[in-house]
């Protein structure tokens, strides 16, 4: 399935029309500008759907696949974390809970907090590094297609 068919199937498309108070369902090739939904509830991010010209270049098709890959990767890593972060929380709160503590500090919390960012480290590093090459290659995507419309 791809990254369309994806956001569609979970974030159907409801456009707020310029100068207008009424909502409209638009299929997704009359889309005319990027549209932003609502957040995820796991991830916190929020879905876009790119619009799609009507006479889309080779180089603009490229761009805007790009950049919903890099969407959806990005997706995928913070559906992961989150959902891993609030298993291992919900875990030491039950430890903590099992040893007679009724409510839990924030210095309790705090520790918790700390482990769970030394534990995964490694893993924030090499996000940011994908991170920052995929934004550097949209980046260079995107001049060539300013470049191209000059």
């Amino acid at each position: 399935m791809n990254i369309k068919c994806a956001l569609l199937t979970k974030y159907p498309v409801i456009t707020i029309r310029p100068f207008c108070s009424k909502l409209t369902h638009k299929v997704q090739d009359e889309i005319y500008f990027d549209q932003i939904g609502r957040p995820d509830p796991v991830s916190h991010l929020r879905p876009i759907i790119f619009k799609r010209p009507q006479n889309e270049t080779k180089l603009e098709k490229t761009y805007r696949e790009a950049r919903e890959d890099t969407q959806l990767w990005n997706q995928t890593f913070w559906t992961k974390h989150n959902n891993s972060f609030t298993r291992e929380r919900k875990q030491f709160q039950e430890t903590l809970k099992a040893q007679g503590k009724t409510t839990l500090t924030a210095d309790e919390m705090s520790v918790f907090y700390k482990n769970f960012l030394d534990k995964n480290w490694r893993m924030h590093l090499d996000y940011n590094i994908s991170w920052y090459k995929k934004n550097f290659r949209l980046l260079l995507l995107e001049l060539r297609n300013v470049i191209n419309r000059i």
